[in-house]
Formats: C-alpha cells, sequence, structure tokens
C-alpha cells in the first residue's frame, strides 16, 4: 500500500491538490440604452404691430426711457431702453443688454426670474426717481426698470412704494375706478388701433375737473326713467310688426317701419 510523505506519494510524485470551487460565471445582459436629444425651444415672434407703452422717467438726475412691446395676449415680449445723455459706451452696453432680456422672454424665460434677479442691484446712477406714478426711488437703472415692469405686467405691488389706491389716473385702486372708466381713452392708443376700437370698448368723454355743465344743451333723460312703450298688439299695415303704438292724437304710430297717421282698427265701426 502506498504511504504518504512529505505531501508526496512513496512513488516520488507529488499528490494532486483539490480545486477550488470556480465562481458562477455571470450572464450577459444586453442593455438599450436610449439617447434622448432635447429639442431647443421655439422663439415665439412677436406681431409685427405690436402694443406696449413708453414711460419716462429721471433716476438720480439721469434721464431713462423704457419701451416695451407685448405679444398679442398681453404679455411682456421686449424692451428698448434708451438714455441718449449718456456716453456711447454706456449707452451701448444697455441697448445691447435689453436686447438679451427681449431674446430671453420670447423663448420663454419667465419675467419673474429676470425680476428676482435685477431688483435691489446697487449702482450709480441711482437716487430718487422722478416722472413715475409708483416709484419715487431706485437703487440703480436696473432696479428702477425691472420694478416698473414687475408692477406694470406681474402686479407686484410689493415692490412699488406708492399704493395704487393713491395714484392717479391709470392706478387700478377700487377708488380709482370712477377716474379710469373716465380716462379710459388714455389707455388706447389710436396709432396702434388706427381709430378702430373694439366693440366693447365704450368711450366716455369726460370734462375736466369743476367745469359747469352747459346750459344751451339739455341733459339726457336717465335710461332707468324712460317710461315702456305699450304697443296696441295689432301688426302695421305696412311691415306687418306688431310695433303699433298709440300717438297723442289718438292715431297709430309704427316704431319699425315709421308710419304715422294710421287709424285705429276698430275706428268707423258702429
Amino acid at each position: 500500500m502506498a504511504g504518504k510523505k512529505g505531501g508526496k506519494t512513496t512513488s516520488g510524485k507529488p499528490r494532486a491538490k483539490a480545486s477550488a470551487p470556480q465562481p458562477p460565471t455571470p450572464e450577459t445582459v444586453e442593455r438599450i440604452v436610449e439617447k434622448i436629444v432635447e429639442r431647443a425651444a421655439e422663439r415665439r415672434k412677436l406681431p409685427d404691430r405690436r402694443k406696449g407703452y413708453i414711460q419716462k422717467a429721471t433716476v438720480g438726475g439721469h434721464k431713462v426711457y423704457l419701451h416695451t412691446g407685448e405679444f398679442e395676449d398681453g404679455e411682456l415680449g421686449e424692451i428698448f431702453i434708451d438714455m441718449h445723455k449718456e456716453g456711447a459706451a454706456f449707452r451701448s452696453l444697455m441697448n445691447n443688454f435689453a436686447i438679451a432680456i427681449s431674446i430671453g422672454l420670447q423663448y420663454g424665460v419667465p419675467l419673474e426670474e429676470f425680476v428676482d434677479a435685477f431688483v435691489f442691484t446697487r449702482f450709480e446712477p441711482a437716487g430718487p426717481v422722478e416722472g413715475n406714478d409708483s416709484i419715487t426711488h431706485a437703487t440703480s437703472i436696473l432696479d428702477y426698470l425691472f420694478r416698473e415692469l414687475a408692477v406694470s405686467y406681474l402686479d407686484r405691488d410689493d415692490l412699488a412704494e406708492v399704493s395704487p389706491d393713491e395714484t392717479g389716473g391709470i392706478g387700478r385702486g377700487v377708488k380709482n375706478e370712477k377716474a379710469f372708466t373716465e380716462d379710459a381713452a388714455k389707455l388706447i392708443s389710436k396709432g396702434f388701433s388706427r381709430g378702430q376700437l373694439p366693440d366693447n370698448v365704450v368711450m366716455f368723454a369726460g370734462k375736466p375737473a369743476g367745469a359747469k355743465p352747459d346750459a344751451a344743451v339739455p341733459s339726457a333723460p336717465a335710461a332707468d326713467t324712460k317710461e315702456p312703450v305699450s304697443y296696441t298688439g295689432d301688426p302695421c299695415p305696412d311691415c306687418g310688426h306688431f310695433t303699433l303704438r298709440e300717438t297723442a292724437n289718438g292715431n297709430l304710430a309704427c316704431d319699425a317701419c315709421g308710419g304715422t297717421g294710421m287709424a285705429k282698427p276698430d275706428a268707423g265701426r258702429s
């Protein structure tokens, strides 16, 4: 019988070691990689004939003009900044800054993001603001511009230093509701509308405060004091409408065709 000695058999050959268990071969799993390419936002174009407003103000003694352009739904779509008495470099910088803001607005950047980024920035020129009915002091030109846009387009009255109830003319307060209605003509651009107004816009010809009524022109009676018209219920012999009414002389008149002097149907009957 063969014996063991020093890890070798009696024949002198090394003994074979037991093989260690092999780890399981990992399974190959196919993975599908899908490449998603985000499409860039489309630029929203402004109409060729657009509405907006121009605000003139003075910030720290420096005159600045803010021009706005709006989409058809009234949302802000572009701005122009003009400071014609400043140096060429500063003026060009403000013009290009306005172009950058306009492009951002047209690509869908909310106005709130620009307002949060630029309000209360501090640099010269700064100081008291003249010519604006909502803002009286600004820490910079950009602070004034974006607070003005926020008040006008975002209803951010918290950025205004004058309450809407205290502003005159076009304030949004309830106290100015009558003045707003009477001065509606000031809010409609005659040049933009080419003199044509929508059917739902009613213009009031308001008189200056303290003006005396014209005695030569009698005032029109109120609509609620007009007596209702009573029709006879008979058809008009000329047009067939049931709009015959009795006049003061006892005859009939038709409101539809304007016929007058018609006798009553029962006239001459015994």
